[in-house]
């Protein structure tokens, strides 16, 4: 691919409606790819906007800048063009790890003479949205065969529980055998919960998202508990920030995702310890803000080899335990454009957080 800049410089104002459209501008502008155009020197000399969203920096920012500075580790000669193979750079932005996949190309004049170079990147991962939405769709073909399986379970199981509870009625009180088959219909209503939980995973209740102050949510939900925090022996800190605005959210499905992690936190502190809920806004300069409701726990973490497995269906360490909890509650925050992420604190213990986009535009006053 070769560009001539005196073709780009010299583009032919459009005539008619067209006319003060900035041509080629708001044509690379809207590209999905990242575009940089670097001098004989190796400095930025124009960019697109999309560039300056993935690496997170104010429009012009990246002015005058050297090649190197934007592509750490790249060489002159990728730079100039000269080697025009595909290349990985693994920058932080915003407090996110992105993964720029760039290719160099060639910039000549009308001569053919080398001008400079063109760099064409595009955000291939993110550690955080990239990899939650690659969990969502193994748990959306999870949620599916889930689906399936539980309705195949729950007819025969039905009729296997009215068949016990039939042939027990055919002893006398006193009899040991109907212990025993009480001891069936308790197993019978394990699975039978865990066939619920699959249902939900598979097919969480219709969201009604409305404006939803999440300040008053998370109050409910750890009032509720706070006979369960005393009996753990966990001690629980508040710490709410100022000015956090309202998200669209179903109110009653976001106050059950706040159960589910307040519950896992209780669970990583069995000899008790300090849980801290804290509420805030996350601002960026080149993309929405999200809205925070982090659970820190000084419990024992979560081991290294069993991160990627927490928010997997039935995967838990509890022997009553179903699995679901936290499934459940990332299709829940799927819905609204949100996201769940963990992460070790250095510390000890282990933080959940989770976060939902702020609105363009304020919603109204959550309903009572």
């Amino acid at each position: 691919m070769t560009m001539r800049s005196e073709t780009a410089a010299r583009s032919p104002e459009p005539e008619g409606p067209e006319r003060g459209f900035q041509w080629p501008a708001q044509v690379l502008d809207a590209l999905d790819q990242g575009v940089v155009a670097l001098n004989r020197e190796r400095r930025v000399i124009y960019n697109n906007r999309r560039i300056e969203e993935q690496l997170g920096v104010e429009p012009g920012a990246l002015a005058g800048q050297p090649g190197a500075r934007l592509f750490p580790g790249a060489d002159a000669r990728w730079l100039k063009g000269a080697s025009r193979e595909p290349r990985d750079f693994r920058l932080e932005a915003e407090g996110r790890q992105v993964t720029l996949r760039a290719e160099s190309l060639p910039l000549r004049d009308e001569d053919g003479g080398l001008a400079g170079s063109v760099l064409i990147a595009e955000a291939i991962s993110e550690t955080e949205e990239g990899e939650f939405q690659k969990r969502i769709d193994r748990l959306v073909s999870l949620g599916e065969l889930s689906a399936y399986v539980a309705h195949e379970i729950r007819n025969p199981l039905t009729g296997i529980r009215t068949t016990v509870q039939f042939v027990g009625s055919k002893f006398k009180p006193s009899d040991p055998r109907r212990e025993d088959l009480e001891d069936v219909i308790k197993e019978l209503d394990r699975i039978e919960q865990i066939i619920t939980g699959l249902l939900m995973f598979a097919r969480p209740p219709a969201a009604r998202p409305q404006g939803c102050d999440l300040r008053q949510v998370l109050d409910k939900t750890l009032d509720m508990l706070e006979l369960q925090f005393g009996d753990a022996k966990v001690r629980l800190f508040r710490e709410y920030g100022e000015e956090v605005p309202m998200v669209y959210a179903d109110p009653d499905l976001t106050q059950q995702v706040f159960l589910n992690l307040c519950l896992n936190a209780v669970q990583a502190l069995p000899d008790g310890g300090e849980l801290h809920v804290s509420l805030a806004v996350r601002r960026y300069r080149t993309r929405r803000s999200m809205v925070d409701v982090s659970f820190r726990d000084t419990g024992v973490g979560i081991p290294r080899e069993l991160m990627e497995k927490i928010f997997d269906p039935f995967f838990t360490t509890r022997s009553m335990g179903t699995g679901l909890g936290l499934p459940i509650s990332v299709q829940i925050m799927r819905e609204v454009g949100g996201l769940i992420t963990a992460k070790n604190n250095a510390g000890g213990g282990a933080t959940l957080r989770v976060s939902f986009p702020v609105p363009a535009e304020p919603p109204g006053k959550a309903e009572e």
